[in-house]
Parts: C-alpha cells; structure tokens; sequence
C-alpha cells in the first residue's frame, strides 16, 4: 500500500505546518516540565501558605459571628464548614504539588535523541498521522501505532520509534498494492487553522516561559520574587495566628466538641 499525496501545490505547505504544529506541542510540554522543575515547588509552597491565611481570616471571621450570636462554636460544625470552604483551593493545591513530583520524576534526554525522535516522529507521520492518511481514523492497528507513536515522540524513545517505524512499514506492505490517494479538502482554510494554532501556541503559556528559562538573570529575579512572596505570606500567617490565639484567650467563644 501507498499513499498518492494530493497534487495541489499546497499540500506540502499543509504537510510541514501540520508536522511543526506537533513539533511545538511537544516543546510546550517540554518547557512545562523544566519550567516546574526550577519553579514549581516555590509556586506551590506560596500557593500553600496563601491558603493557610485564608483558612485564618475564614476562622476569624467565624469566631467574630460566634461571638455576636452568643460566643458558642459548634466544632464538628466548624471543622465541616472549612473544609467545604477550602475544598476546590487544597484540590487544586494537590494538583501542583503532583504536577511537581511528577516533572521531577521525568527523564532527560540528549540532544541526539530529541533530534532522532523528531526525525522519526515526521517519517511515521507522512504515513499514518490521521490528518494525512485517512485510512489511520478506519484501521485499528494504524490508530494503535499512531498513539504509541505520540507517546514515544512526547518521551523521545528513539528505540520504540525505530520499531514503530518497521511496524508501520511491514503493516502498509501487508495491507496490499493498493494505494490510497490522500486529497485535503479545504486545504487552504486547514493551512490558515494550523497557522493560527501555531502562533496561538508560541503565544501563551507555557510556550512563553522559554525565553524566561533560557535567561538565567530573569530566571533568578523570578525565584528570588517567589521566595520574597512566600515570606511576606508566612509572617501574615503568623499575624492571623496570633489574632486566633488573642480571640480565644479572651474568652469571648467557646467551642464546644461532641463525644462520639
């Protein structure tokens, strides 16, 4: 089996945006994870400490109605109060805090392989990318190969992208003599969509943050902005923890507790 490309002088055009839009997809998860790497555990220990000052302001706040409606707290009542409160603010504290380990726990590869990958990557996809062979949206093995070609490329597995590269081969060669005549429909109006994808892409986060990671005085000034922030939030901490313990001591509420 082969693929008959379509004659219109725009096809290749189409081609290479479509193989650069996914080359710069891949980029952005790259610079995702150094980006978290050199800056997420201070971004989730900011965001941590500016939940905690919430948490205080929102038990202040109850204490000061407690003692306007005759100083009782009901604690089970309180306790549930907050974590409802919080709830959508320590999930999403969660998901940085594993956004984090997880960008630690990722492999780093050399240079030769990202650049093998790449190569690789664009040779499968001129034959079986769903954009350019419409048999892969029809054929369960061609989608197989296709994801574990996505997965491989994002992971830049030279070894399993060679053999995908075989496999693909040998299951076009299996399919038979046929040829499979690929034509683009509303290619110019595809080529205009990629083209705005793209620039959307370099445009907006975290594709953005290249410049940033590849300036290391910038990168600094960031970190030291992020490290001066987390101290301001913890001595506002501390504020609001010494207003809690001053409203207690003053006996103005009492917080009542049910025995199970």
């Amino acid at each position: 089996m082969e693929l008959i490309k379509s004659g219109d002088s725009m096809y290749e055009e189409y081609e290479n945006l479509l193989l650069r839009r996914d080359q710069l997809q891949k980029e952005s998860g790259q610079i995702w994870t150094a980006y978290t790497i050199r800056f997420g555990r201070l971004i989730a220990d900011v965001f941590e400490e500016q939940l905690e000052c919430v948490k205080c302001r929102k038990k202040i706040a109850y204490y000061q109605s407690a003692i306007n409606h005759g100083g009782v707290i009901d604690g089970e009542a309180m306790r549930k109060y907050l974590d409802r409160e919080m709830a959508a603010c320590y999930a999403h504290l969660k998901r940085l805090q594993d956004d984090n380990n997880a960008c630690k726990d990722a492999e780093t590869s050399t240079a030769y392989e990202v650049q093998r990958s790449k190569t690789l990557y664009r040779r499968i996809a001129k034959l079986i990318h769903p954009d350019i062979n419409p048999e892969t949206d029809r054929n369960d093995r061609f989608m197989e190969l296709w994801q574990r070609t996505v997965i491989a490329y994002n992971h830049n597995d030279v070894k399993e992208l060679s053999e995908l590269e075989v496999l693909v081969r040998h299951v076009l060669n299996e399919l038979g003599e046929g040829n499979i005549r690929v034509e683009i429909p509303d290619i110019e109006e595809k080529i205009d969509a990629l083209k705005t994808e793209i620039r959307d892409i370099t445009r907006s986060e975290p594709y953005i943050y290249k410049d940033l990671l590849e300036n290391e005085d910038a990168a600094e000034k960031k970190e030291s902005g992020l490290e001066d922030e987390l101290r301001s939030y913890k001595e506002y901490h501390q504020k609001l923890d010494e207003e809690i313990r001053k409203i207690l001591a003053d006996g103005g509420i009492r917080i009542q507790w049910q025995m199970n």
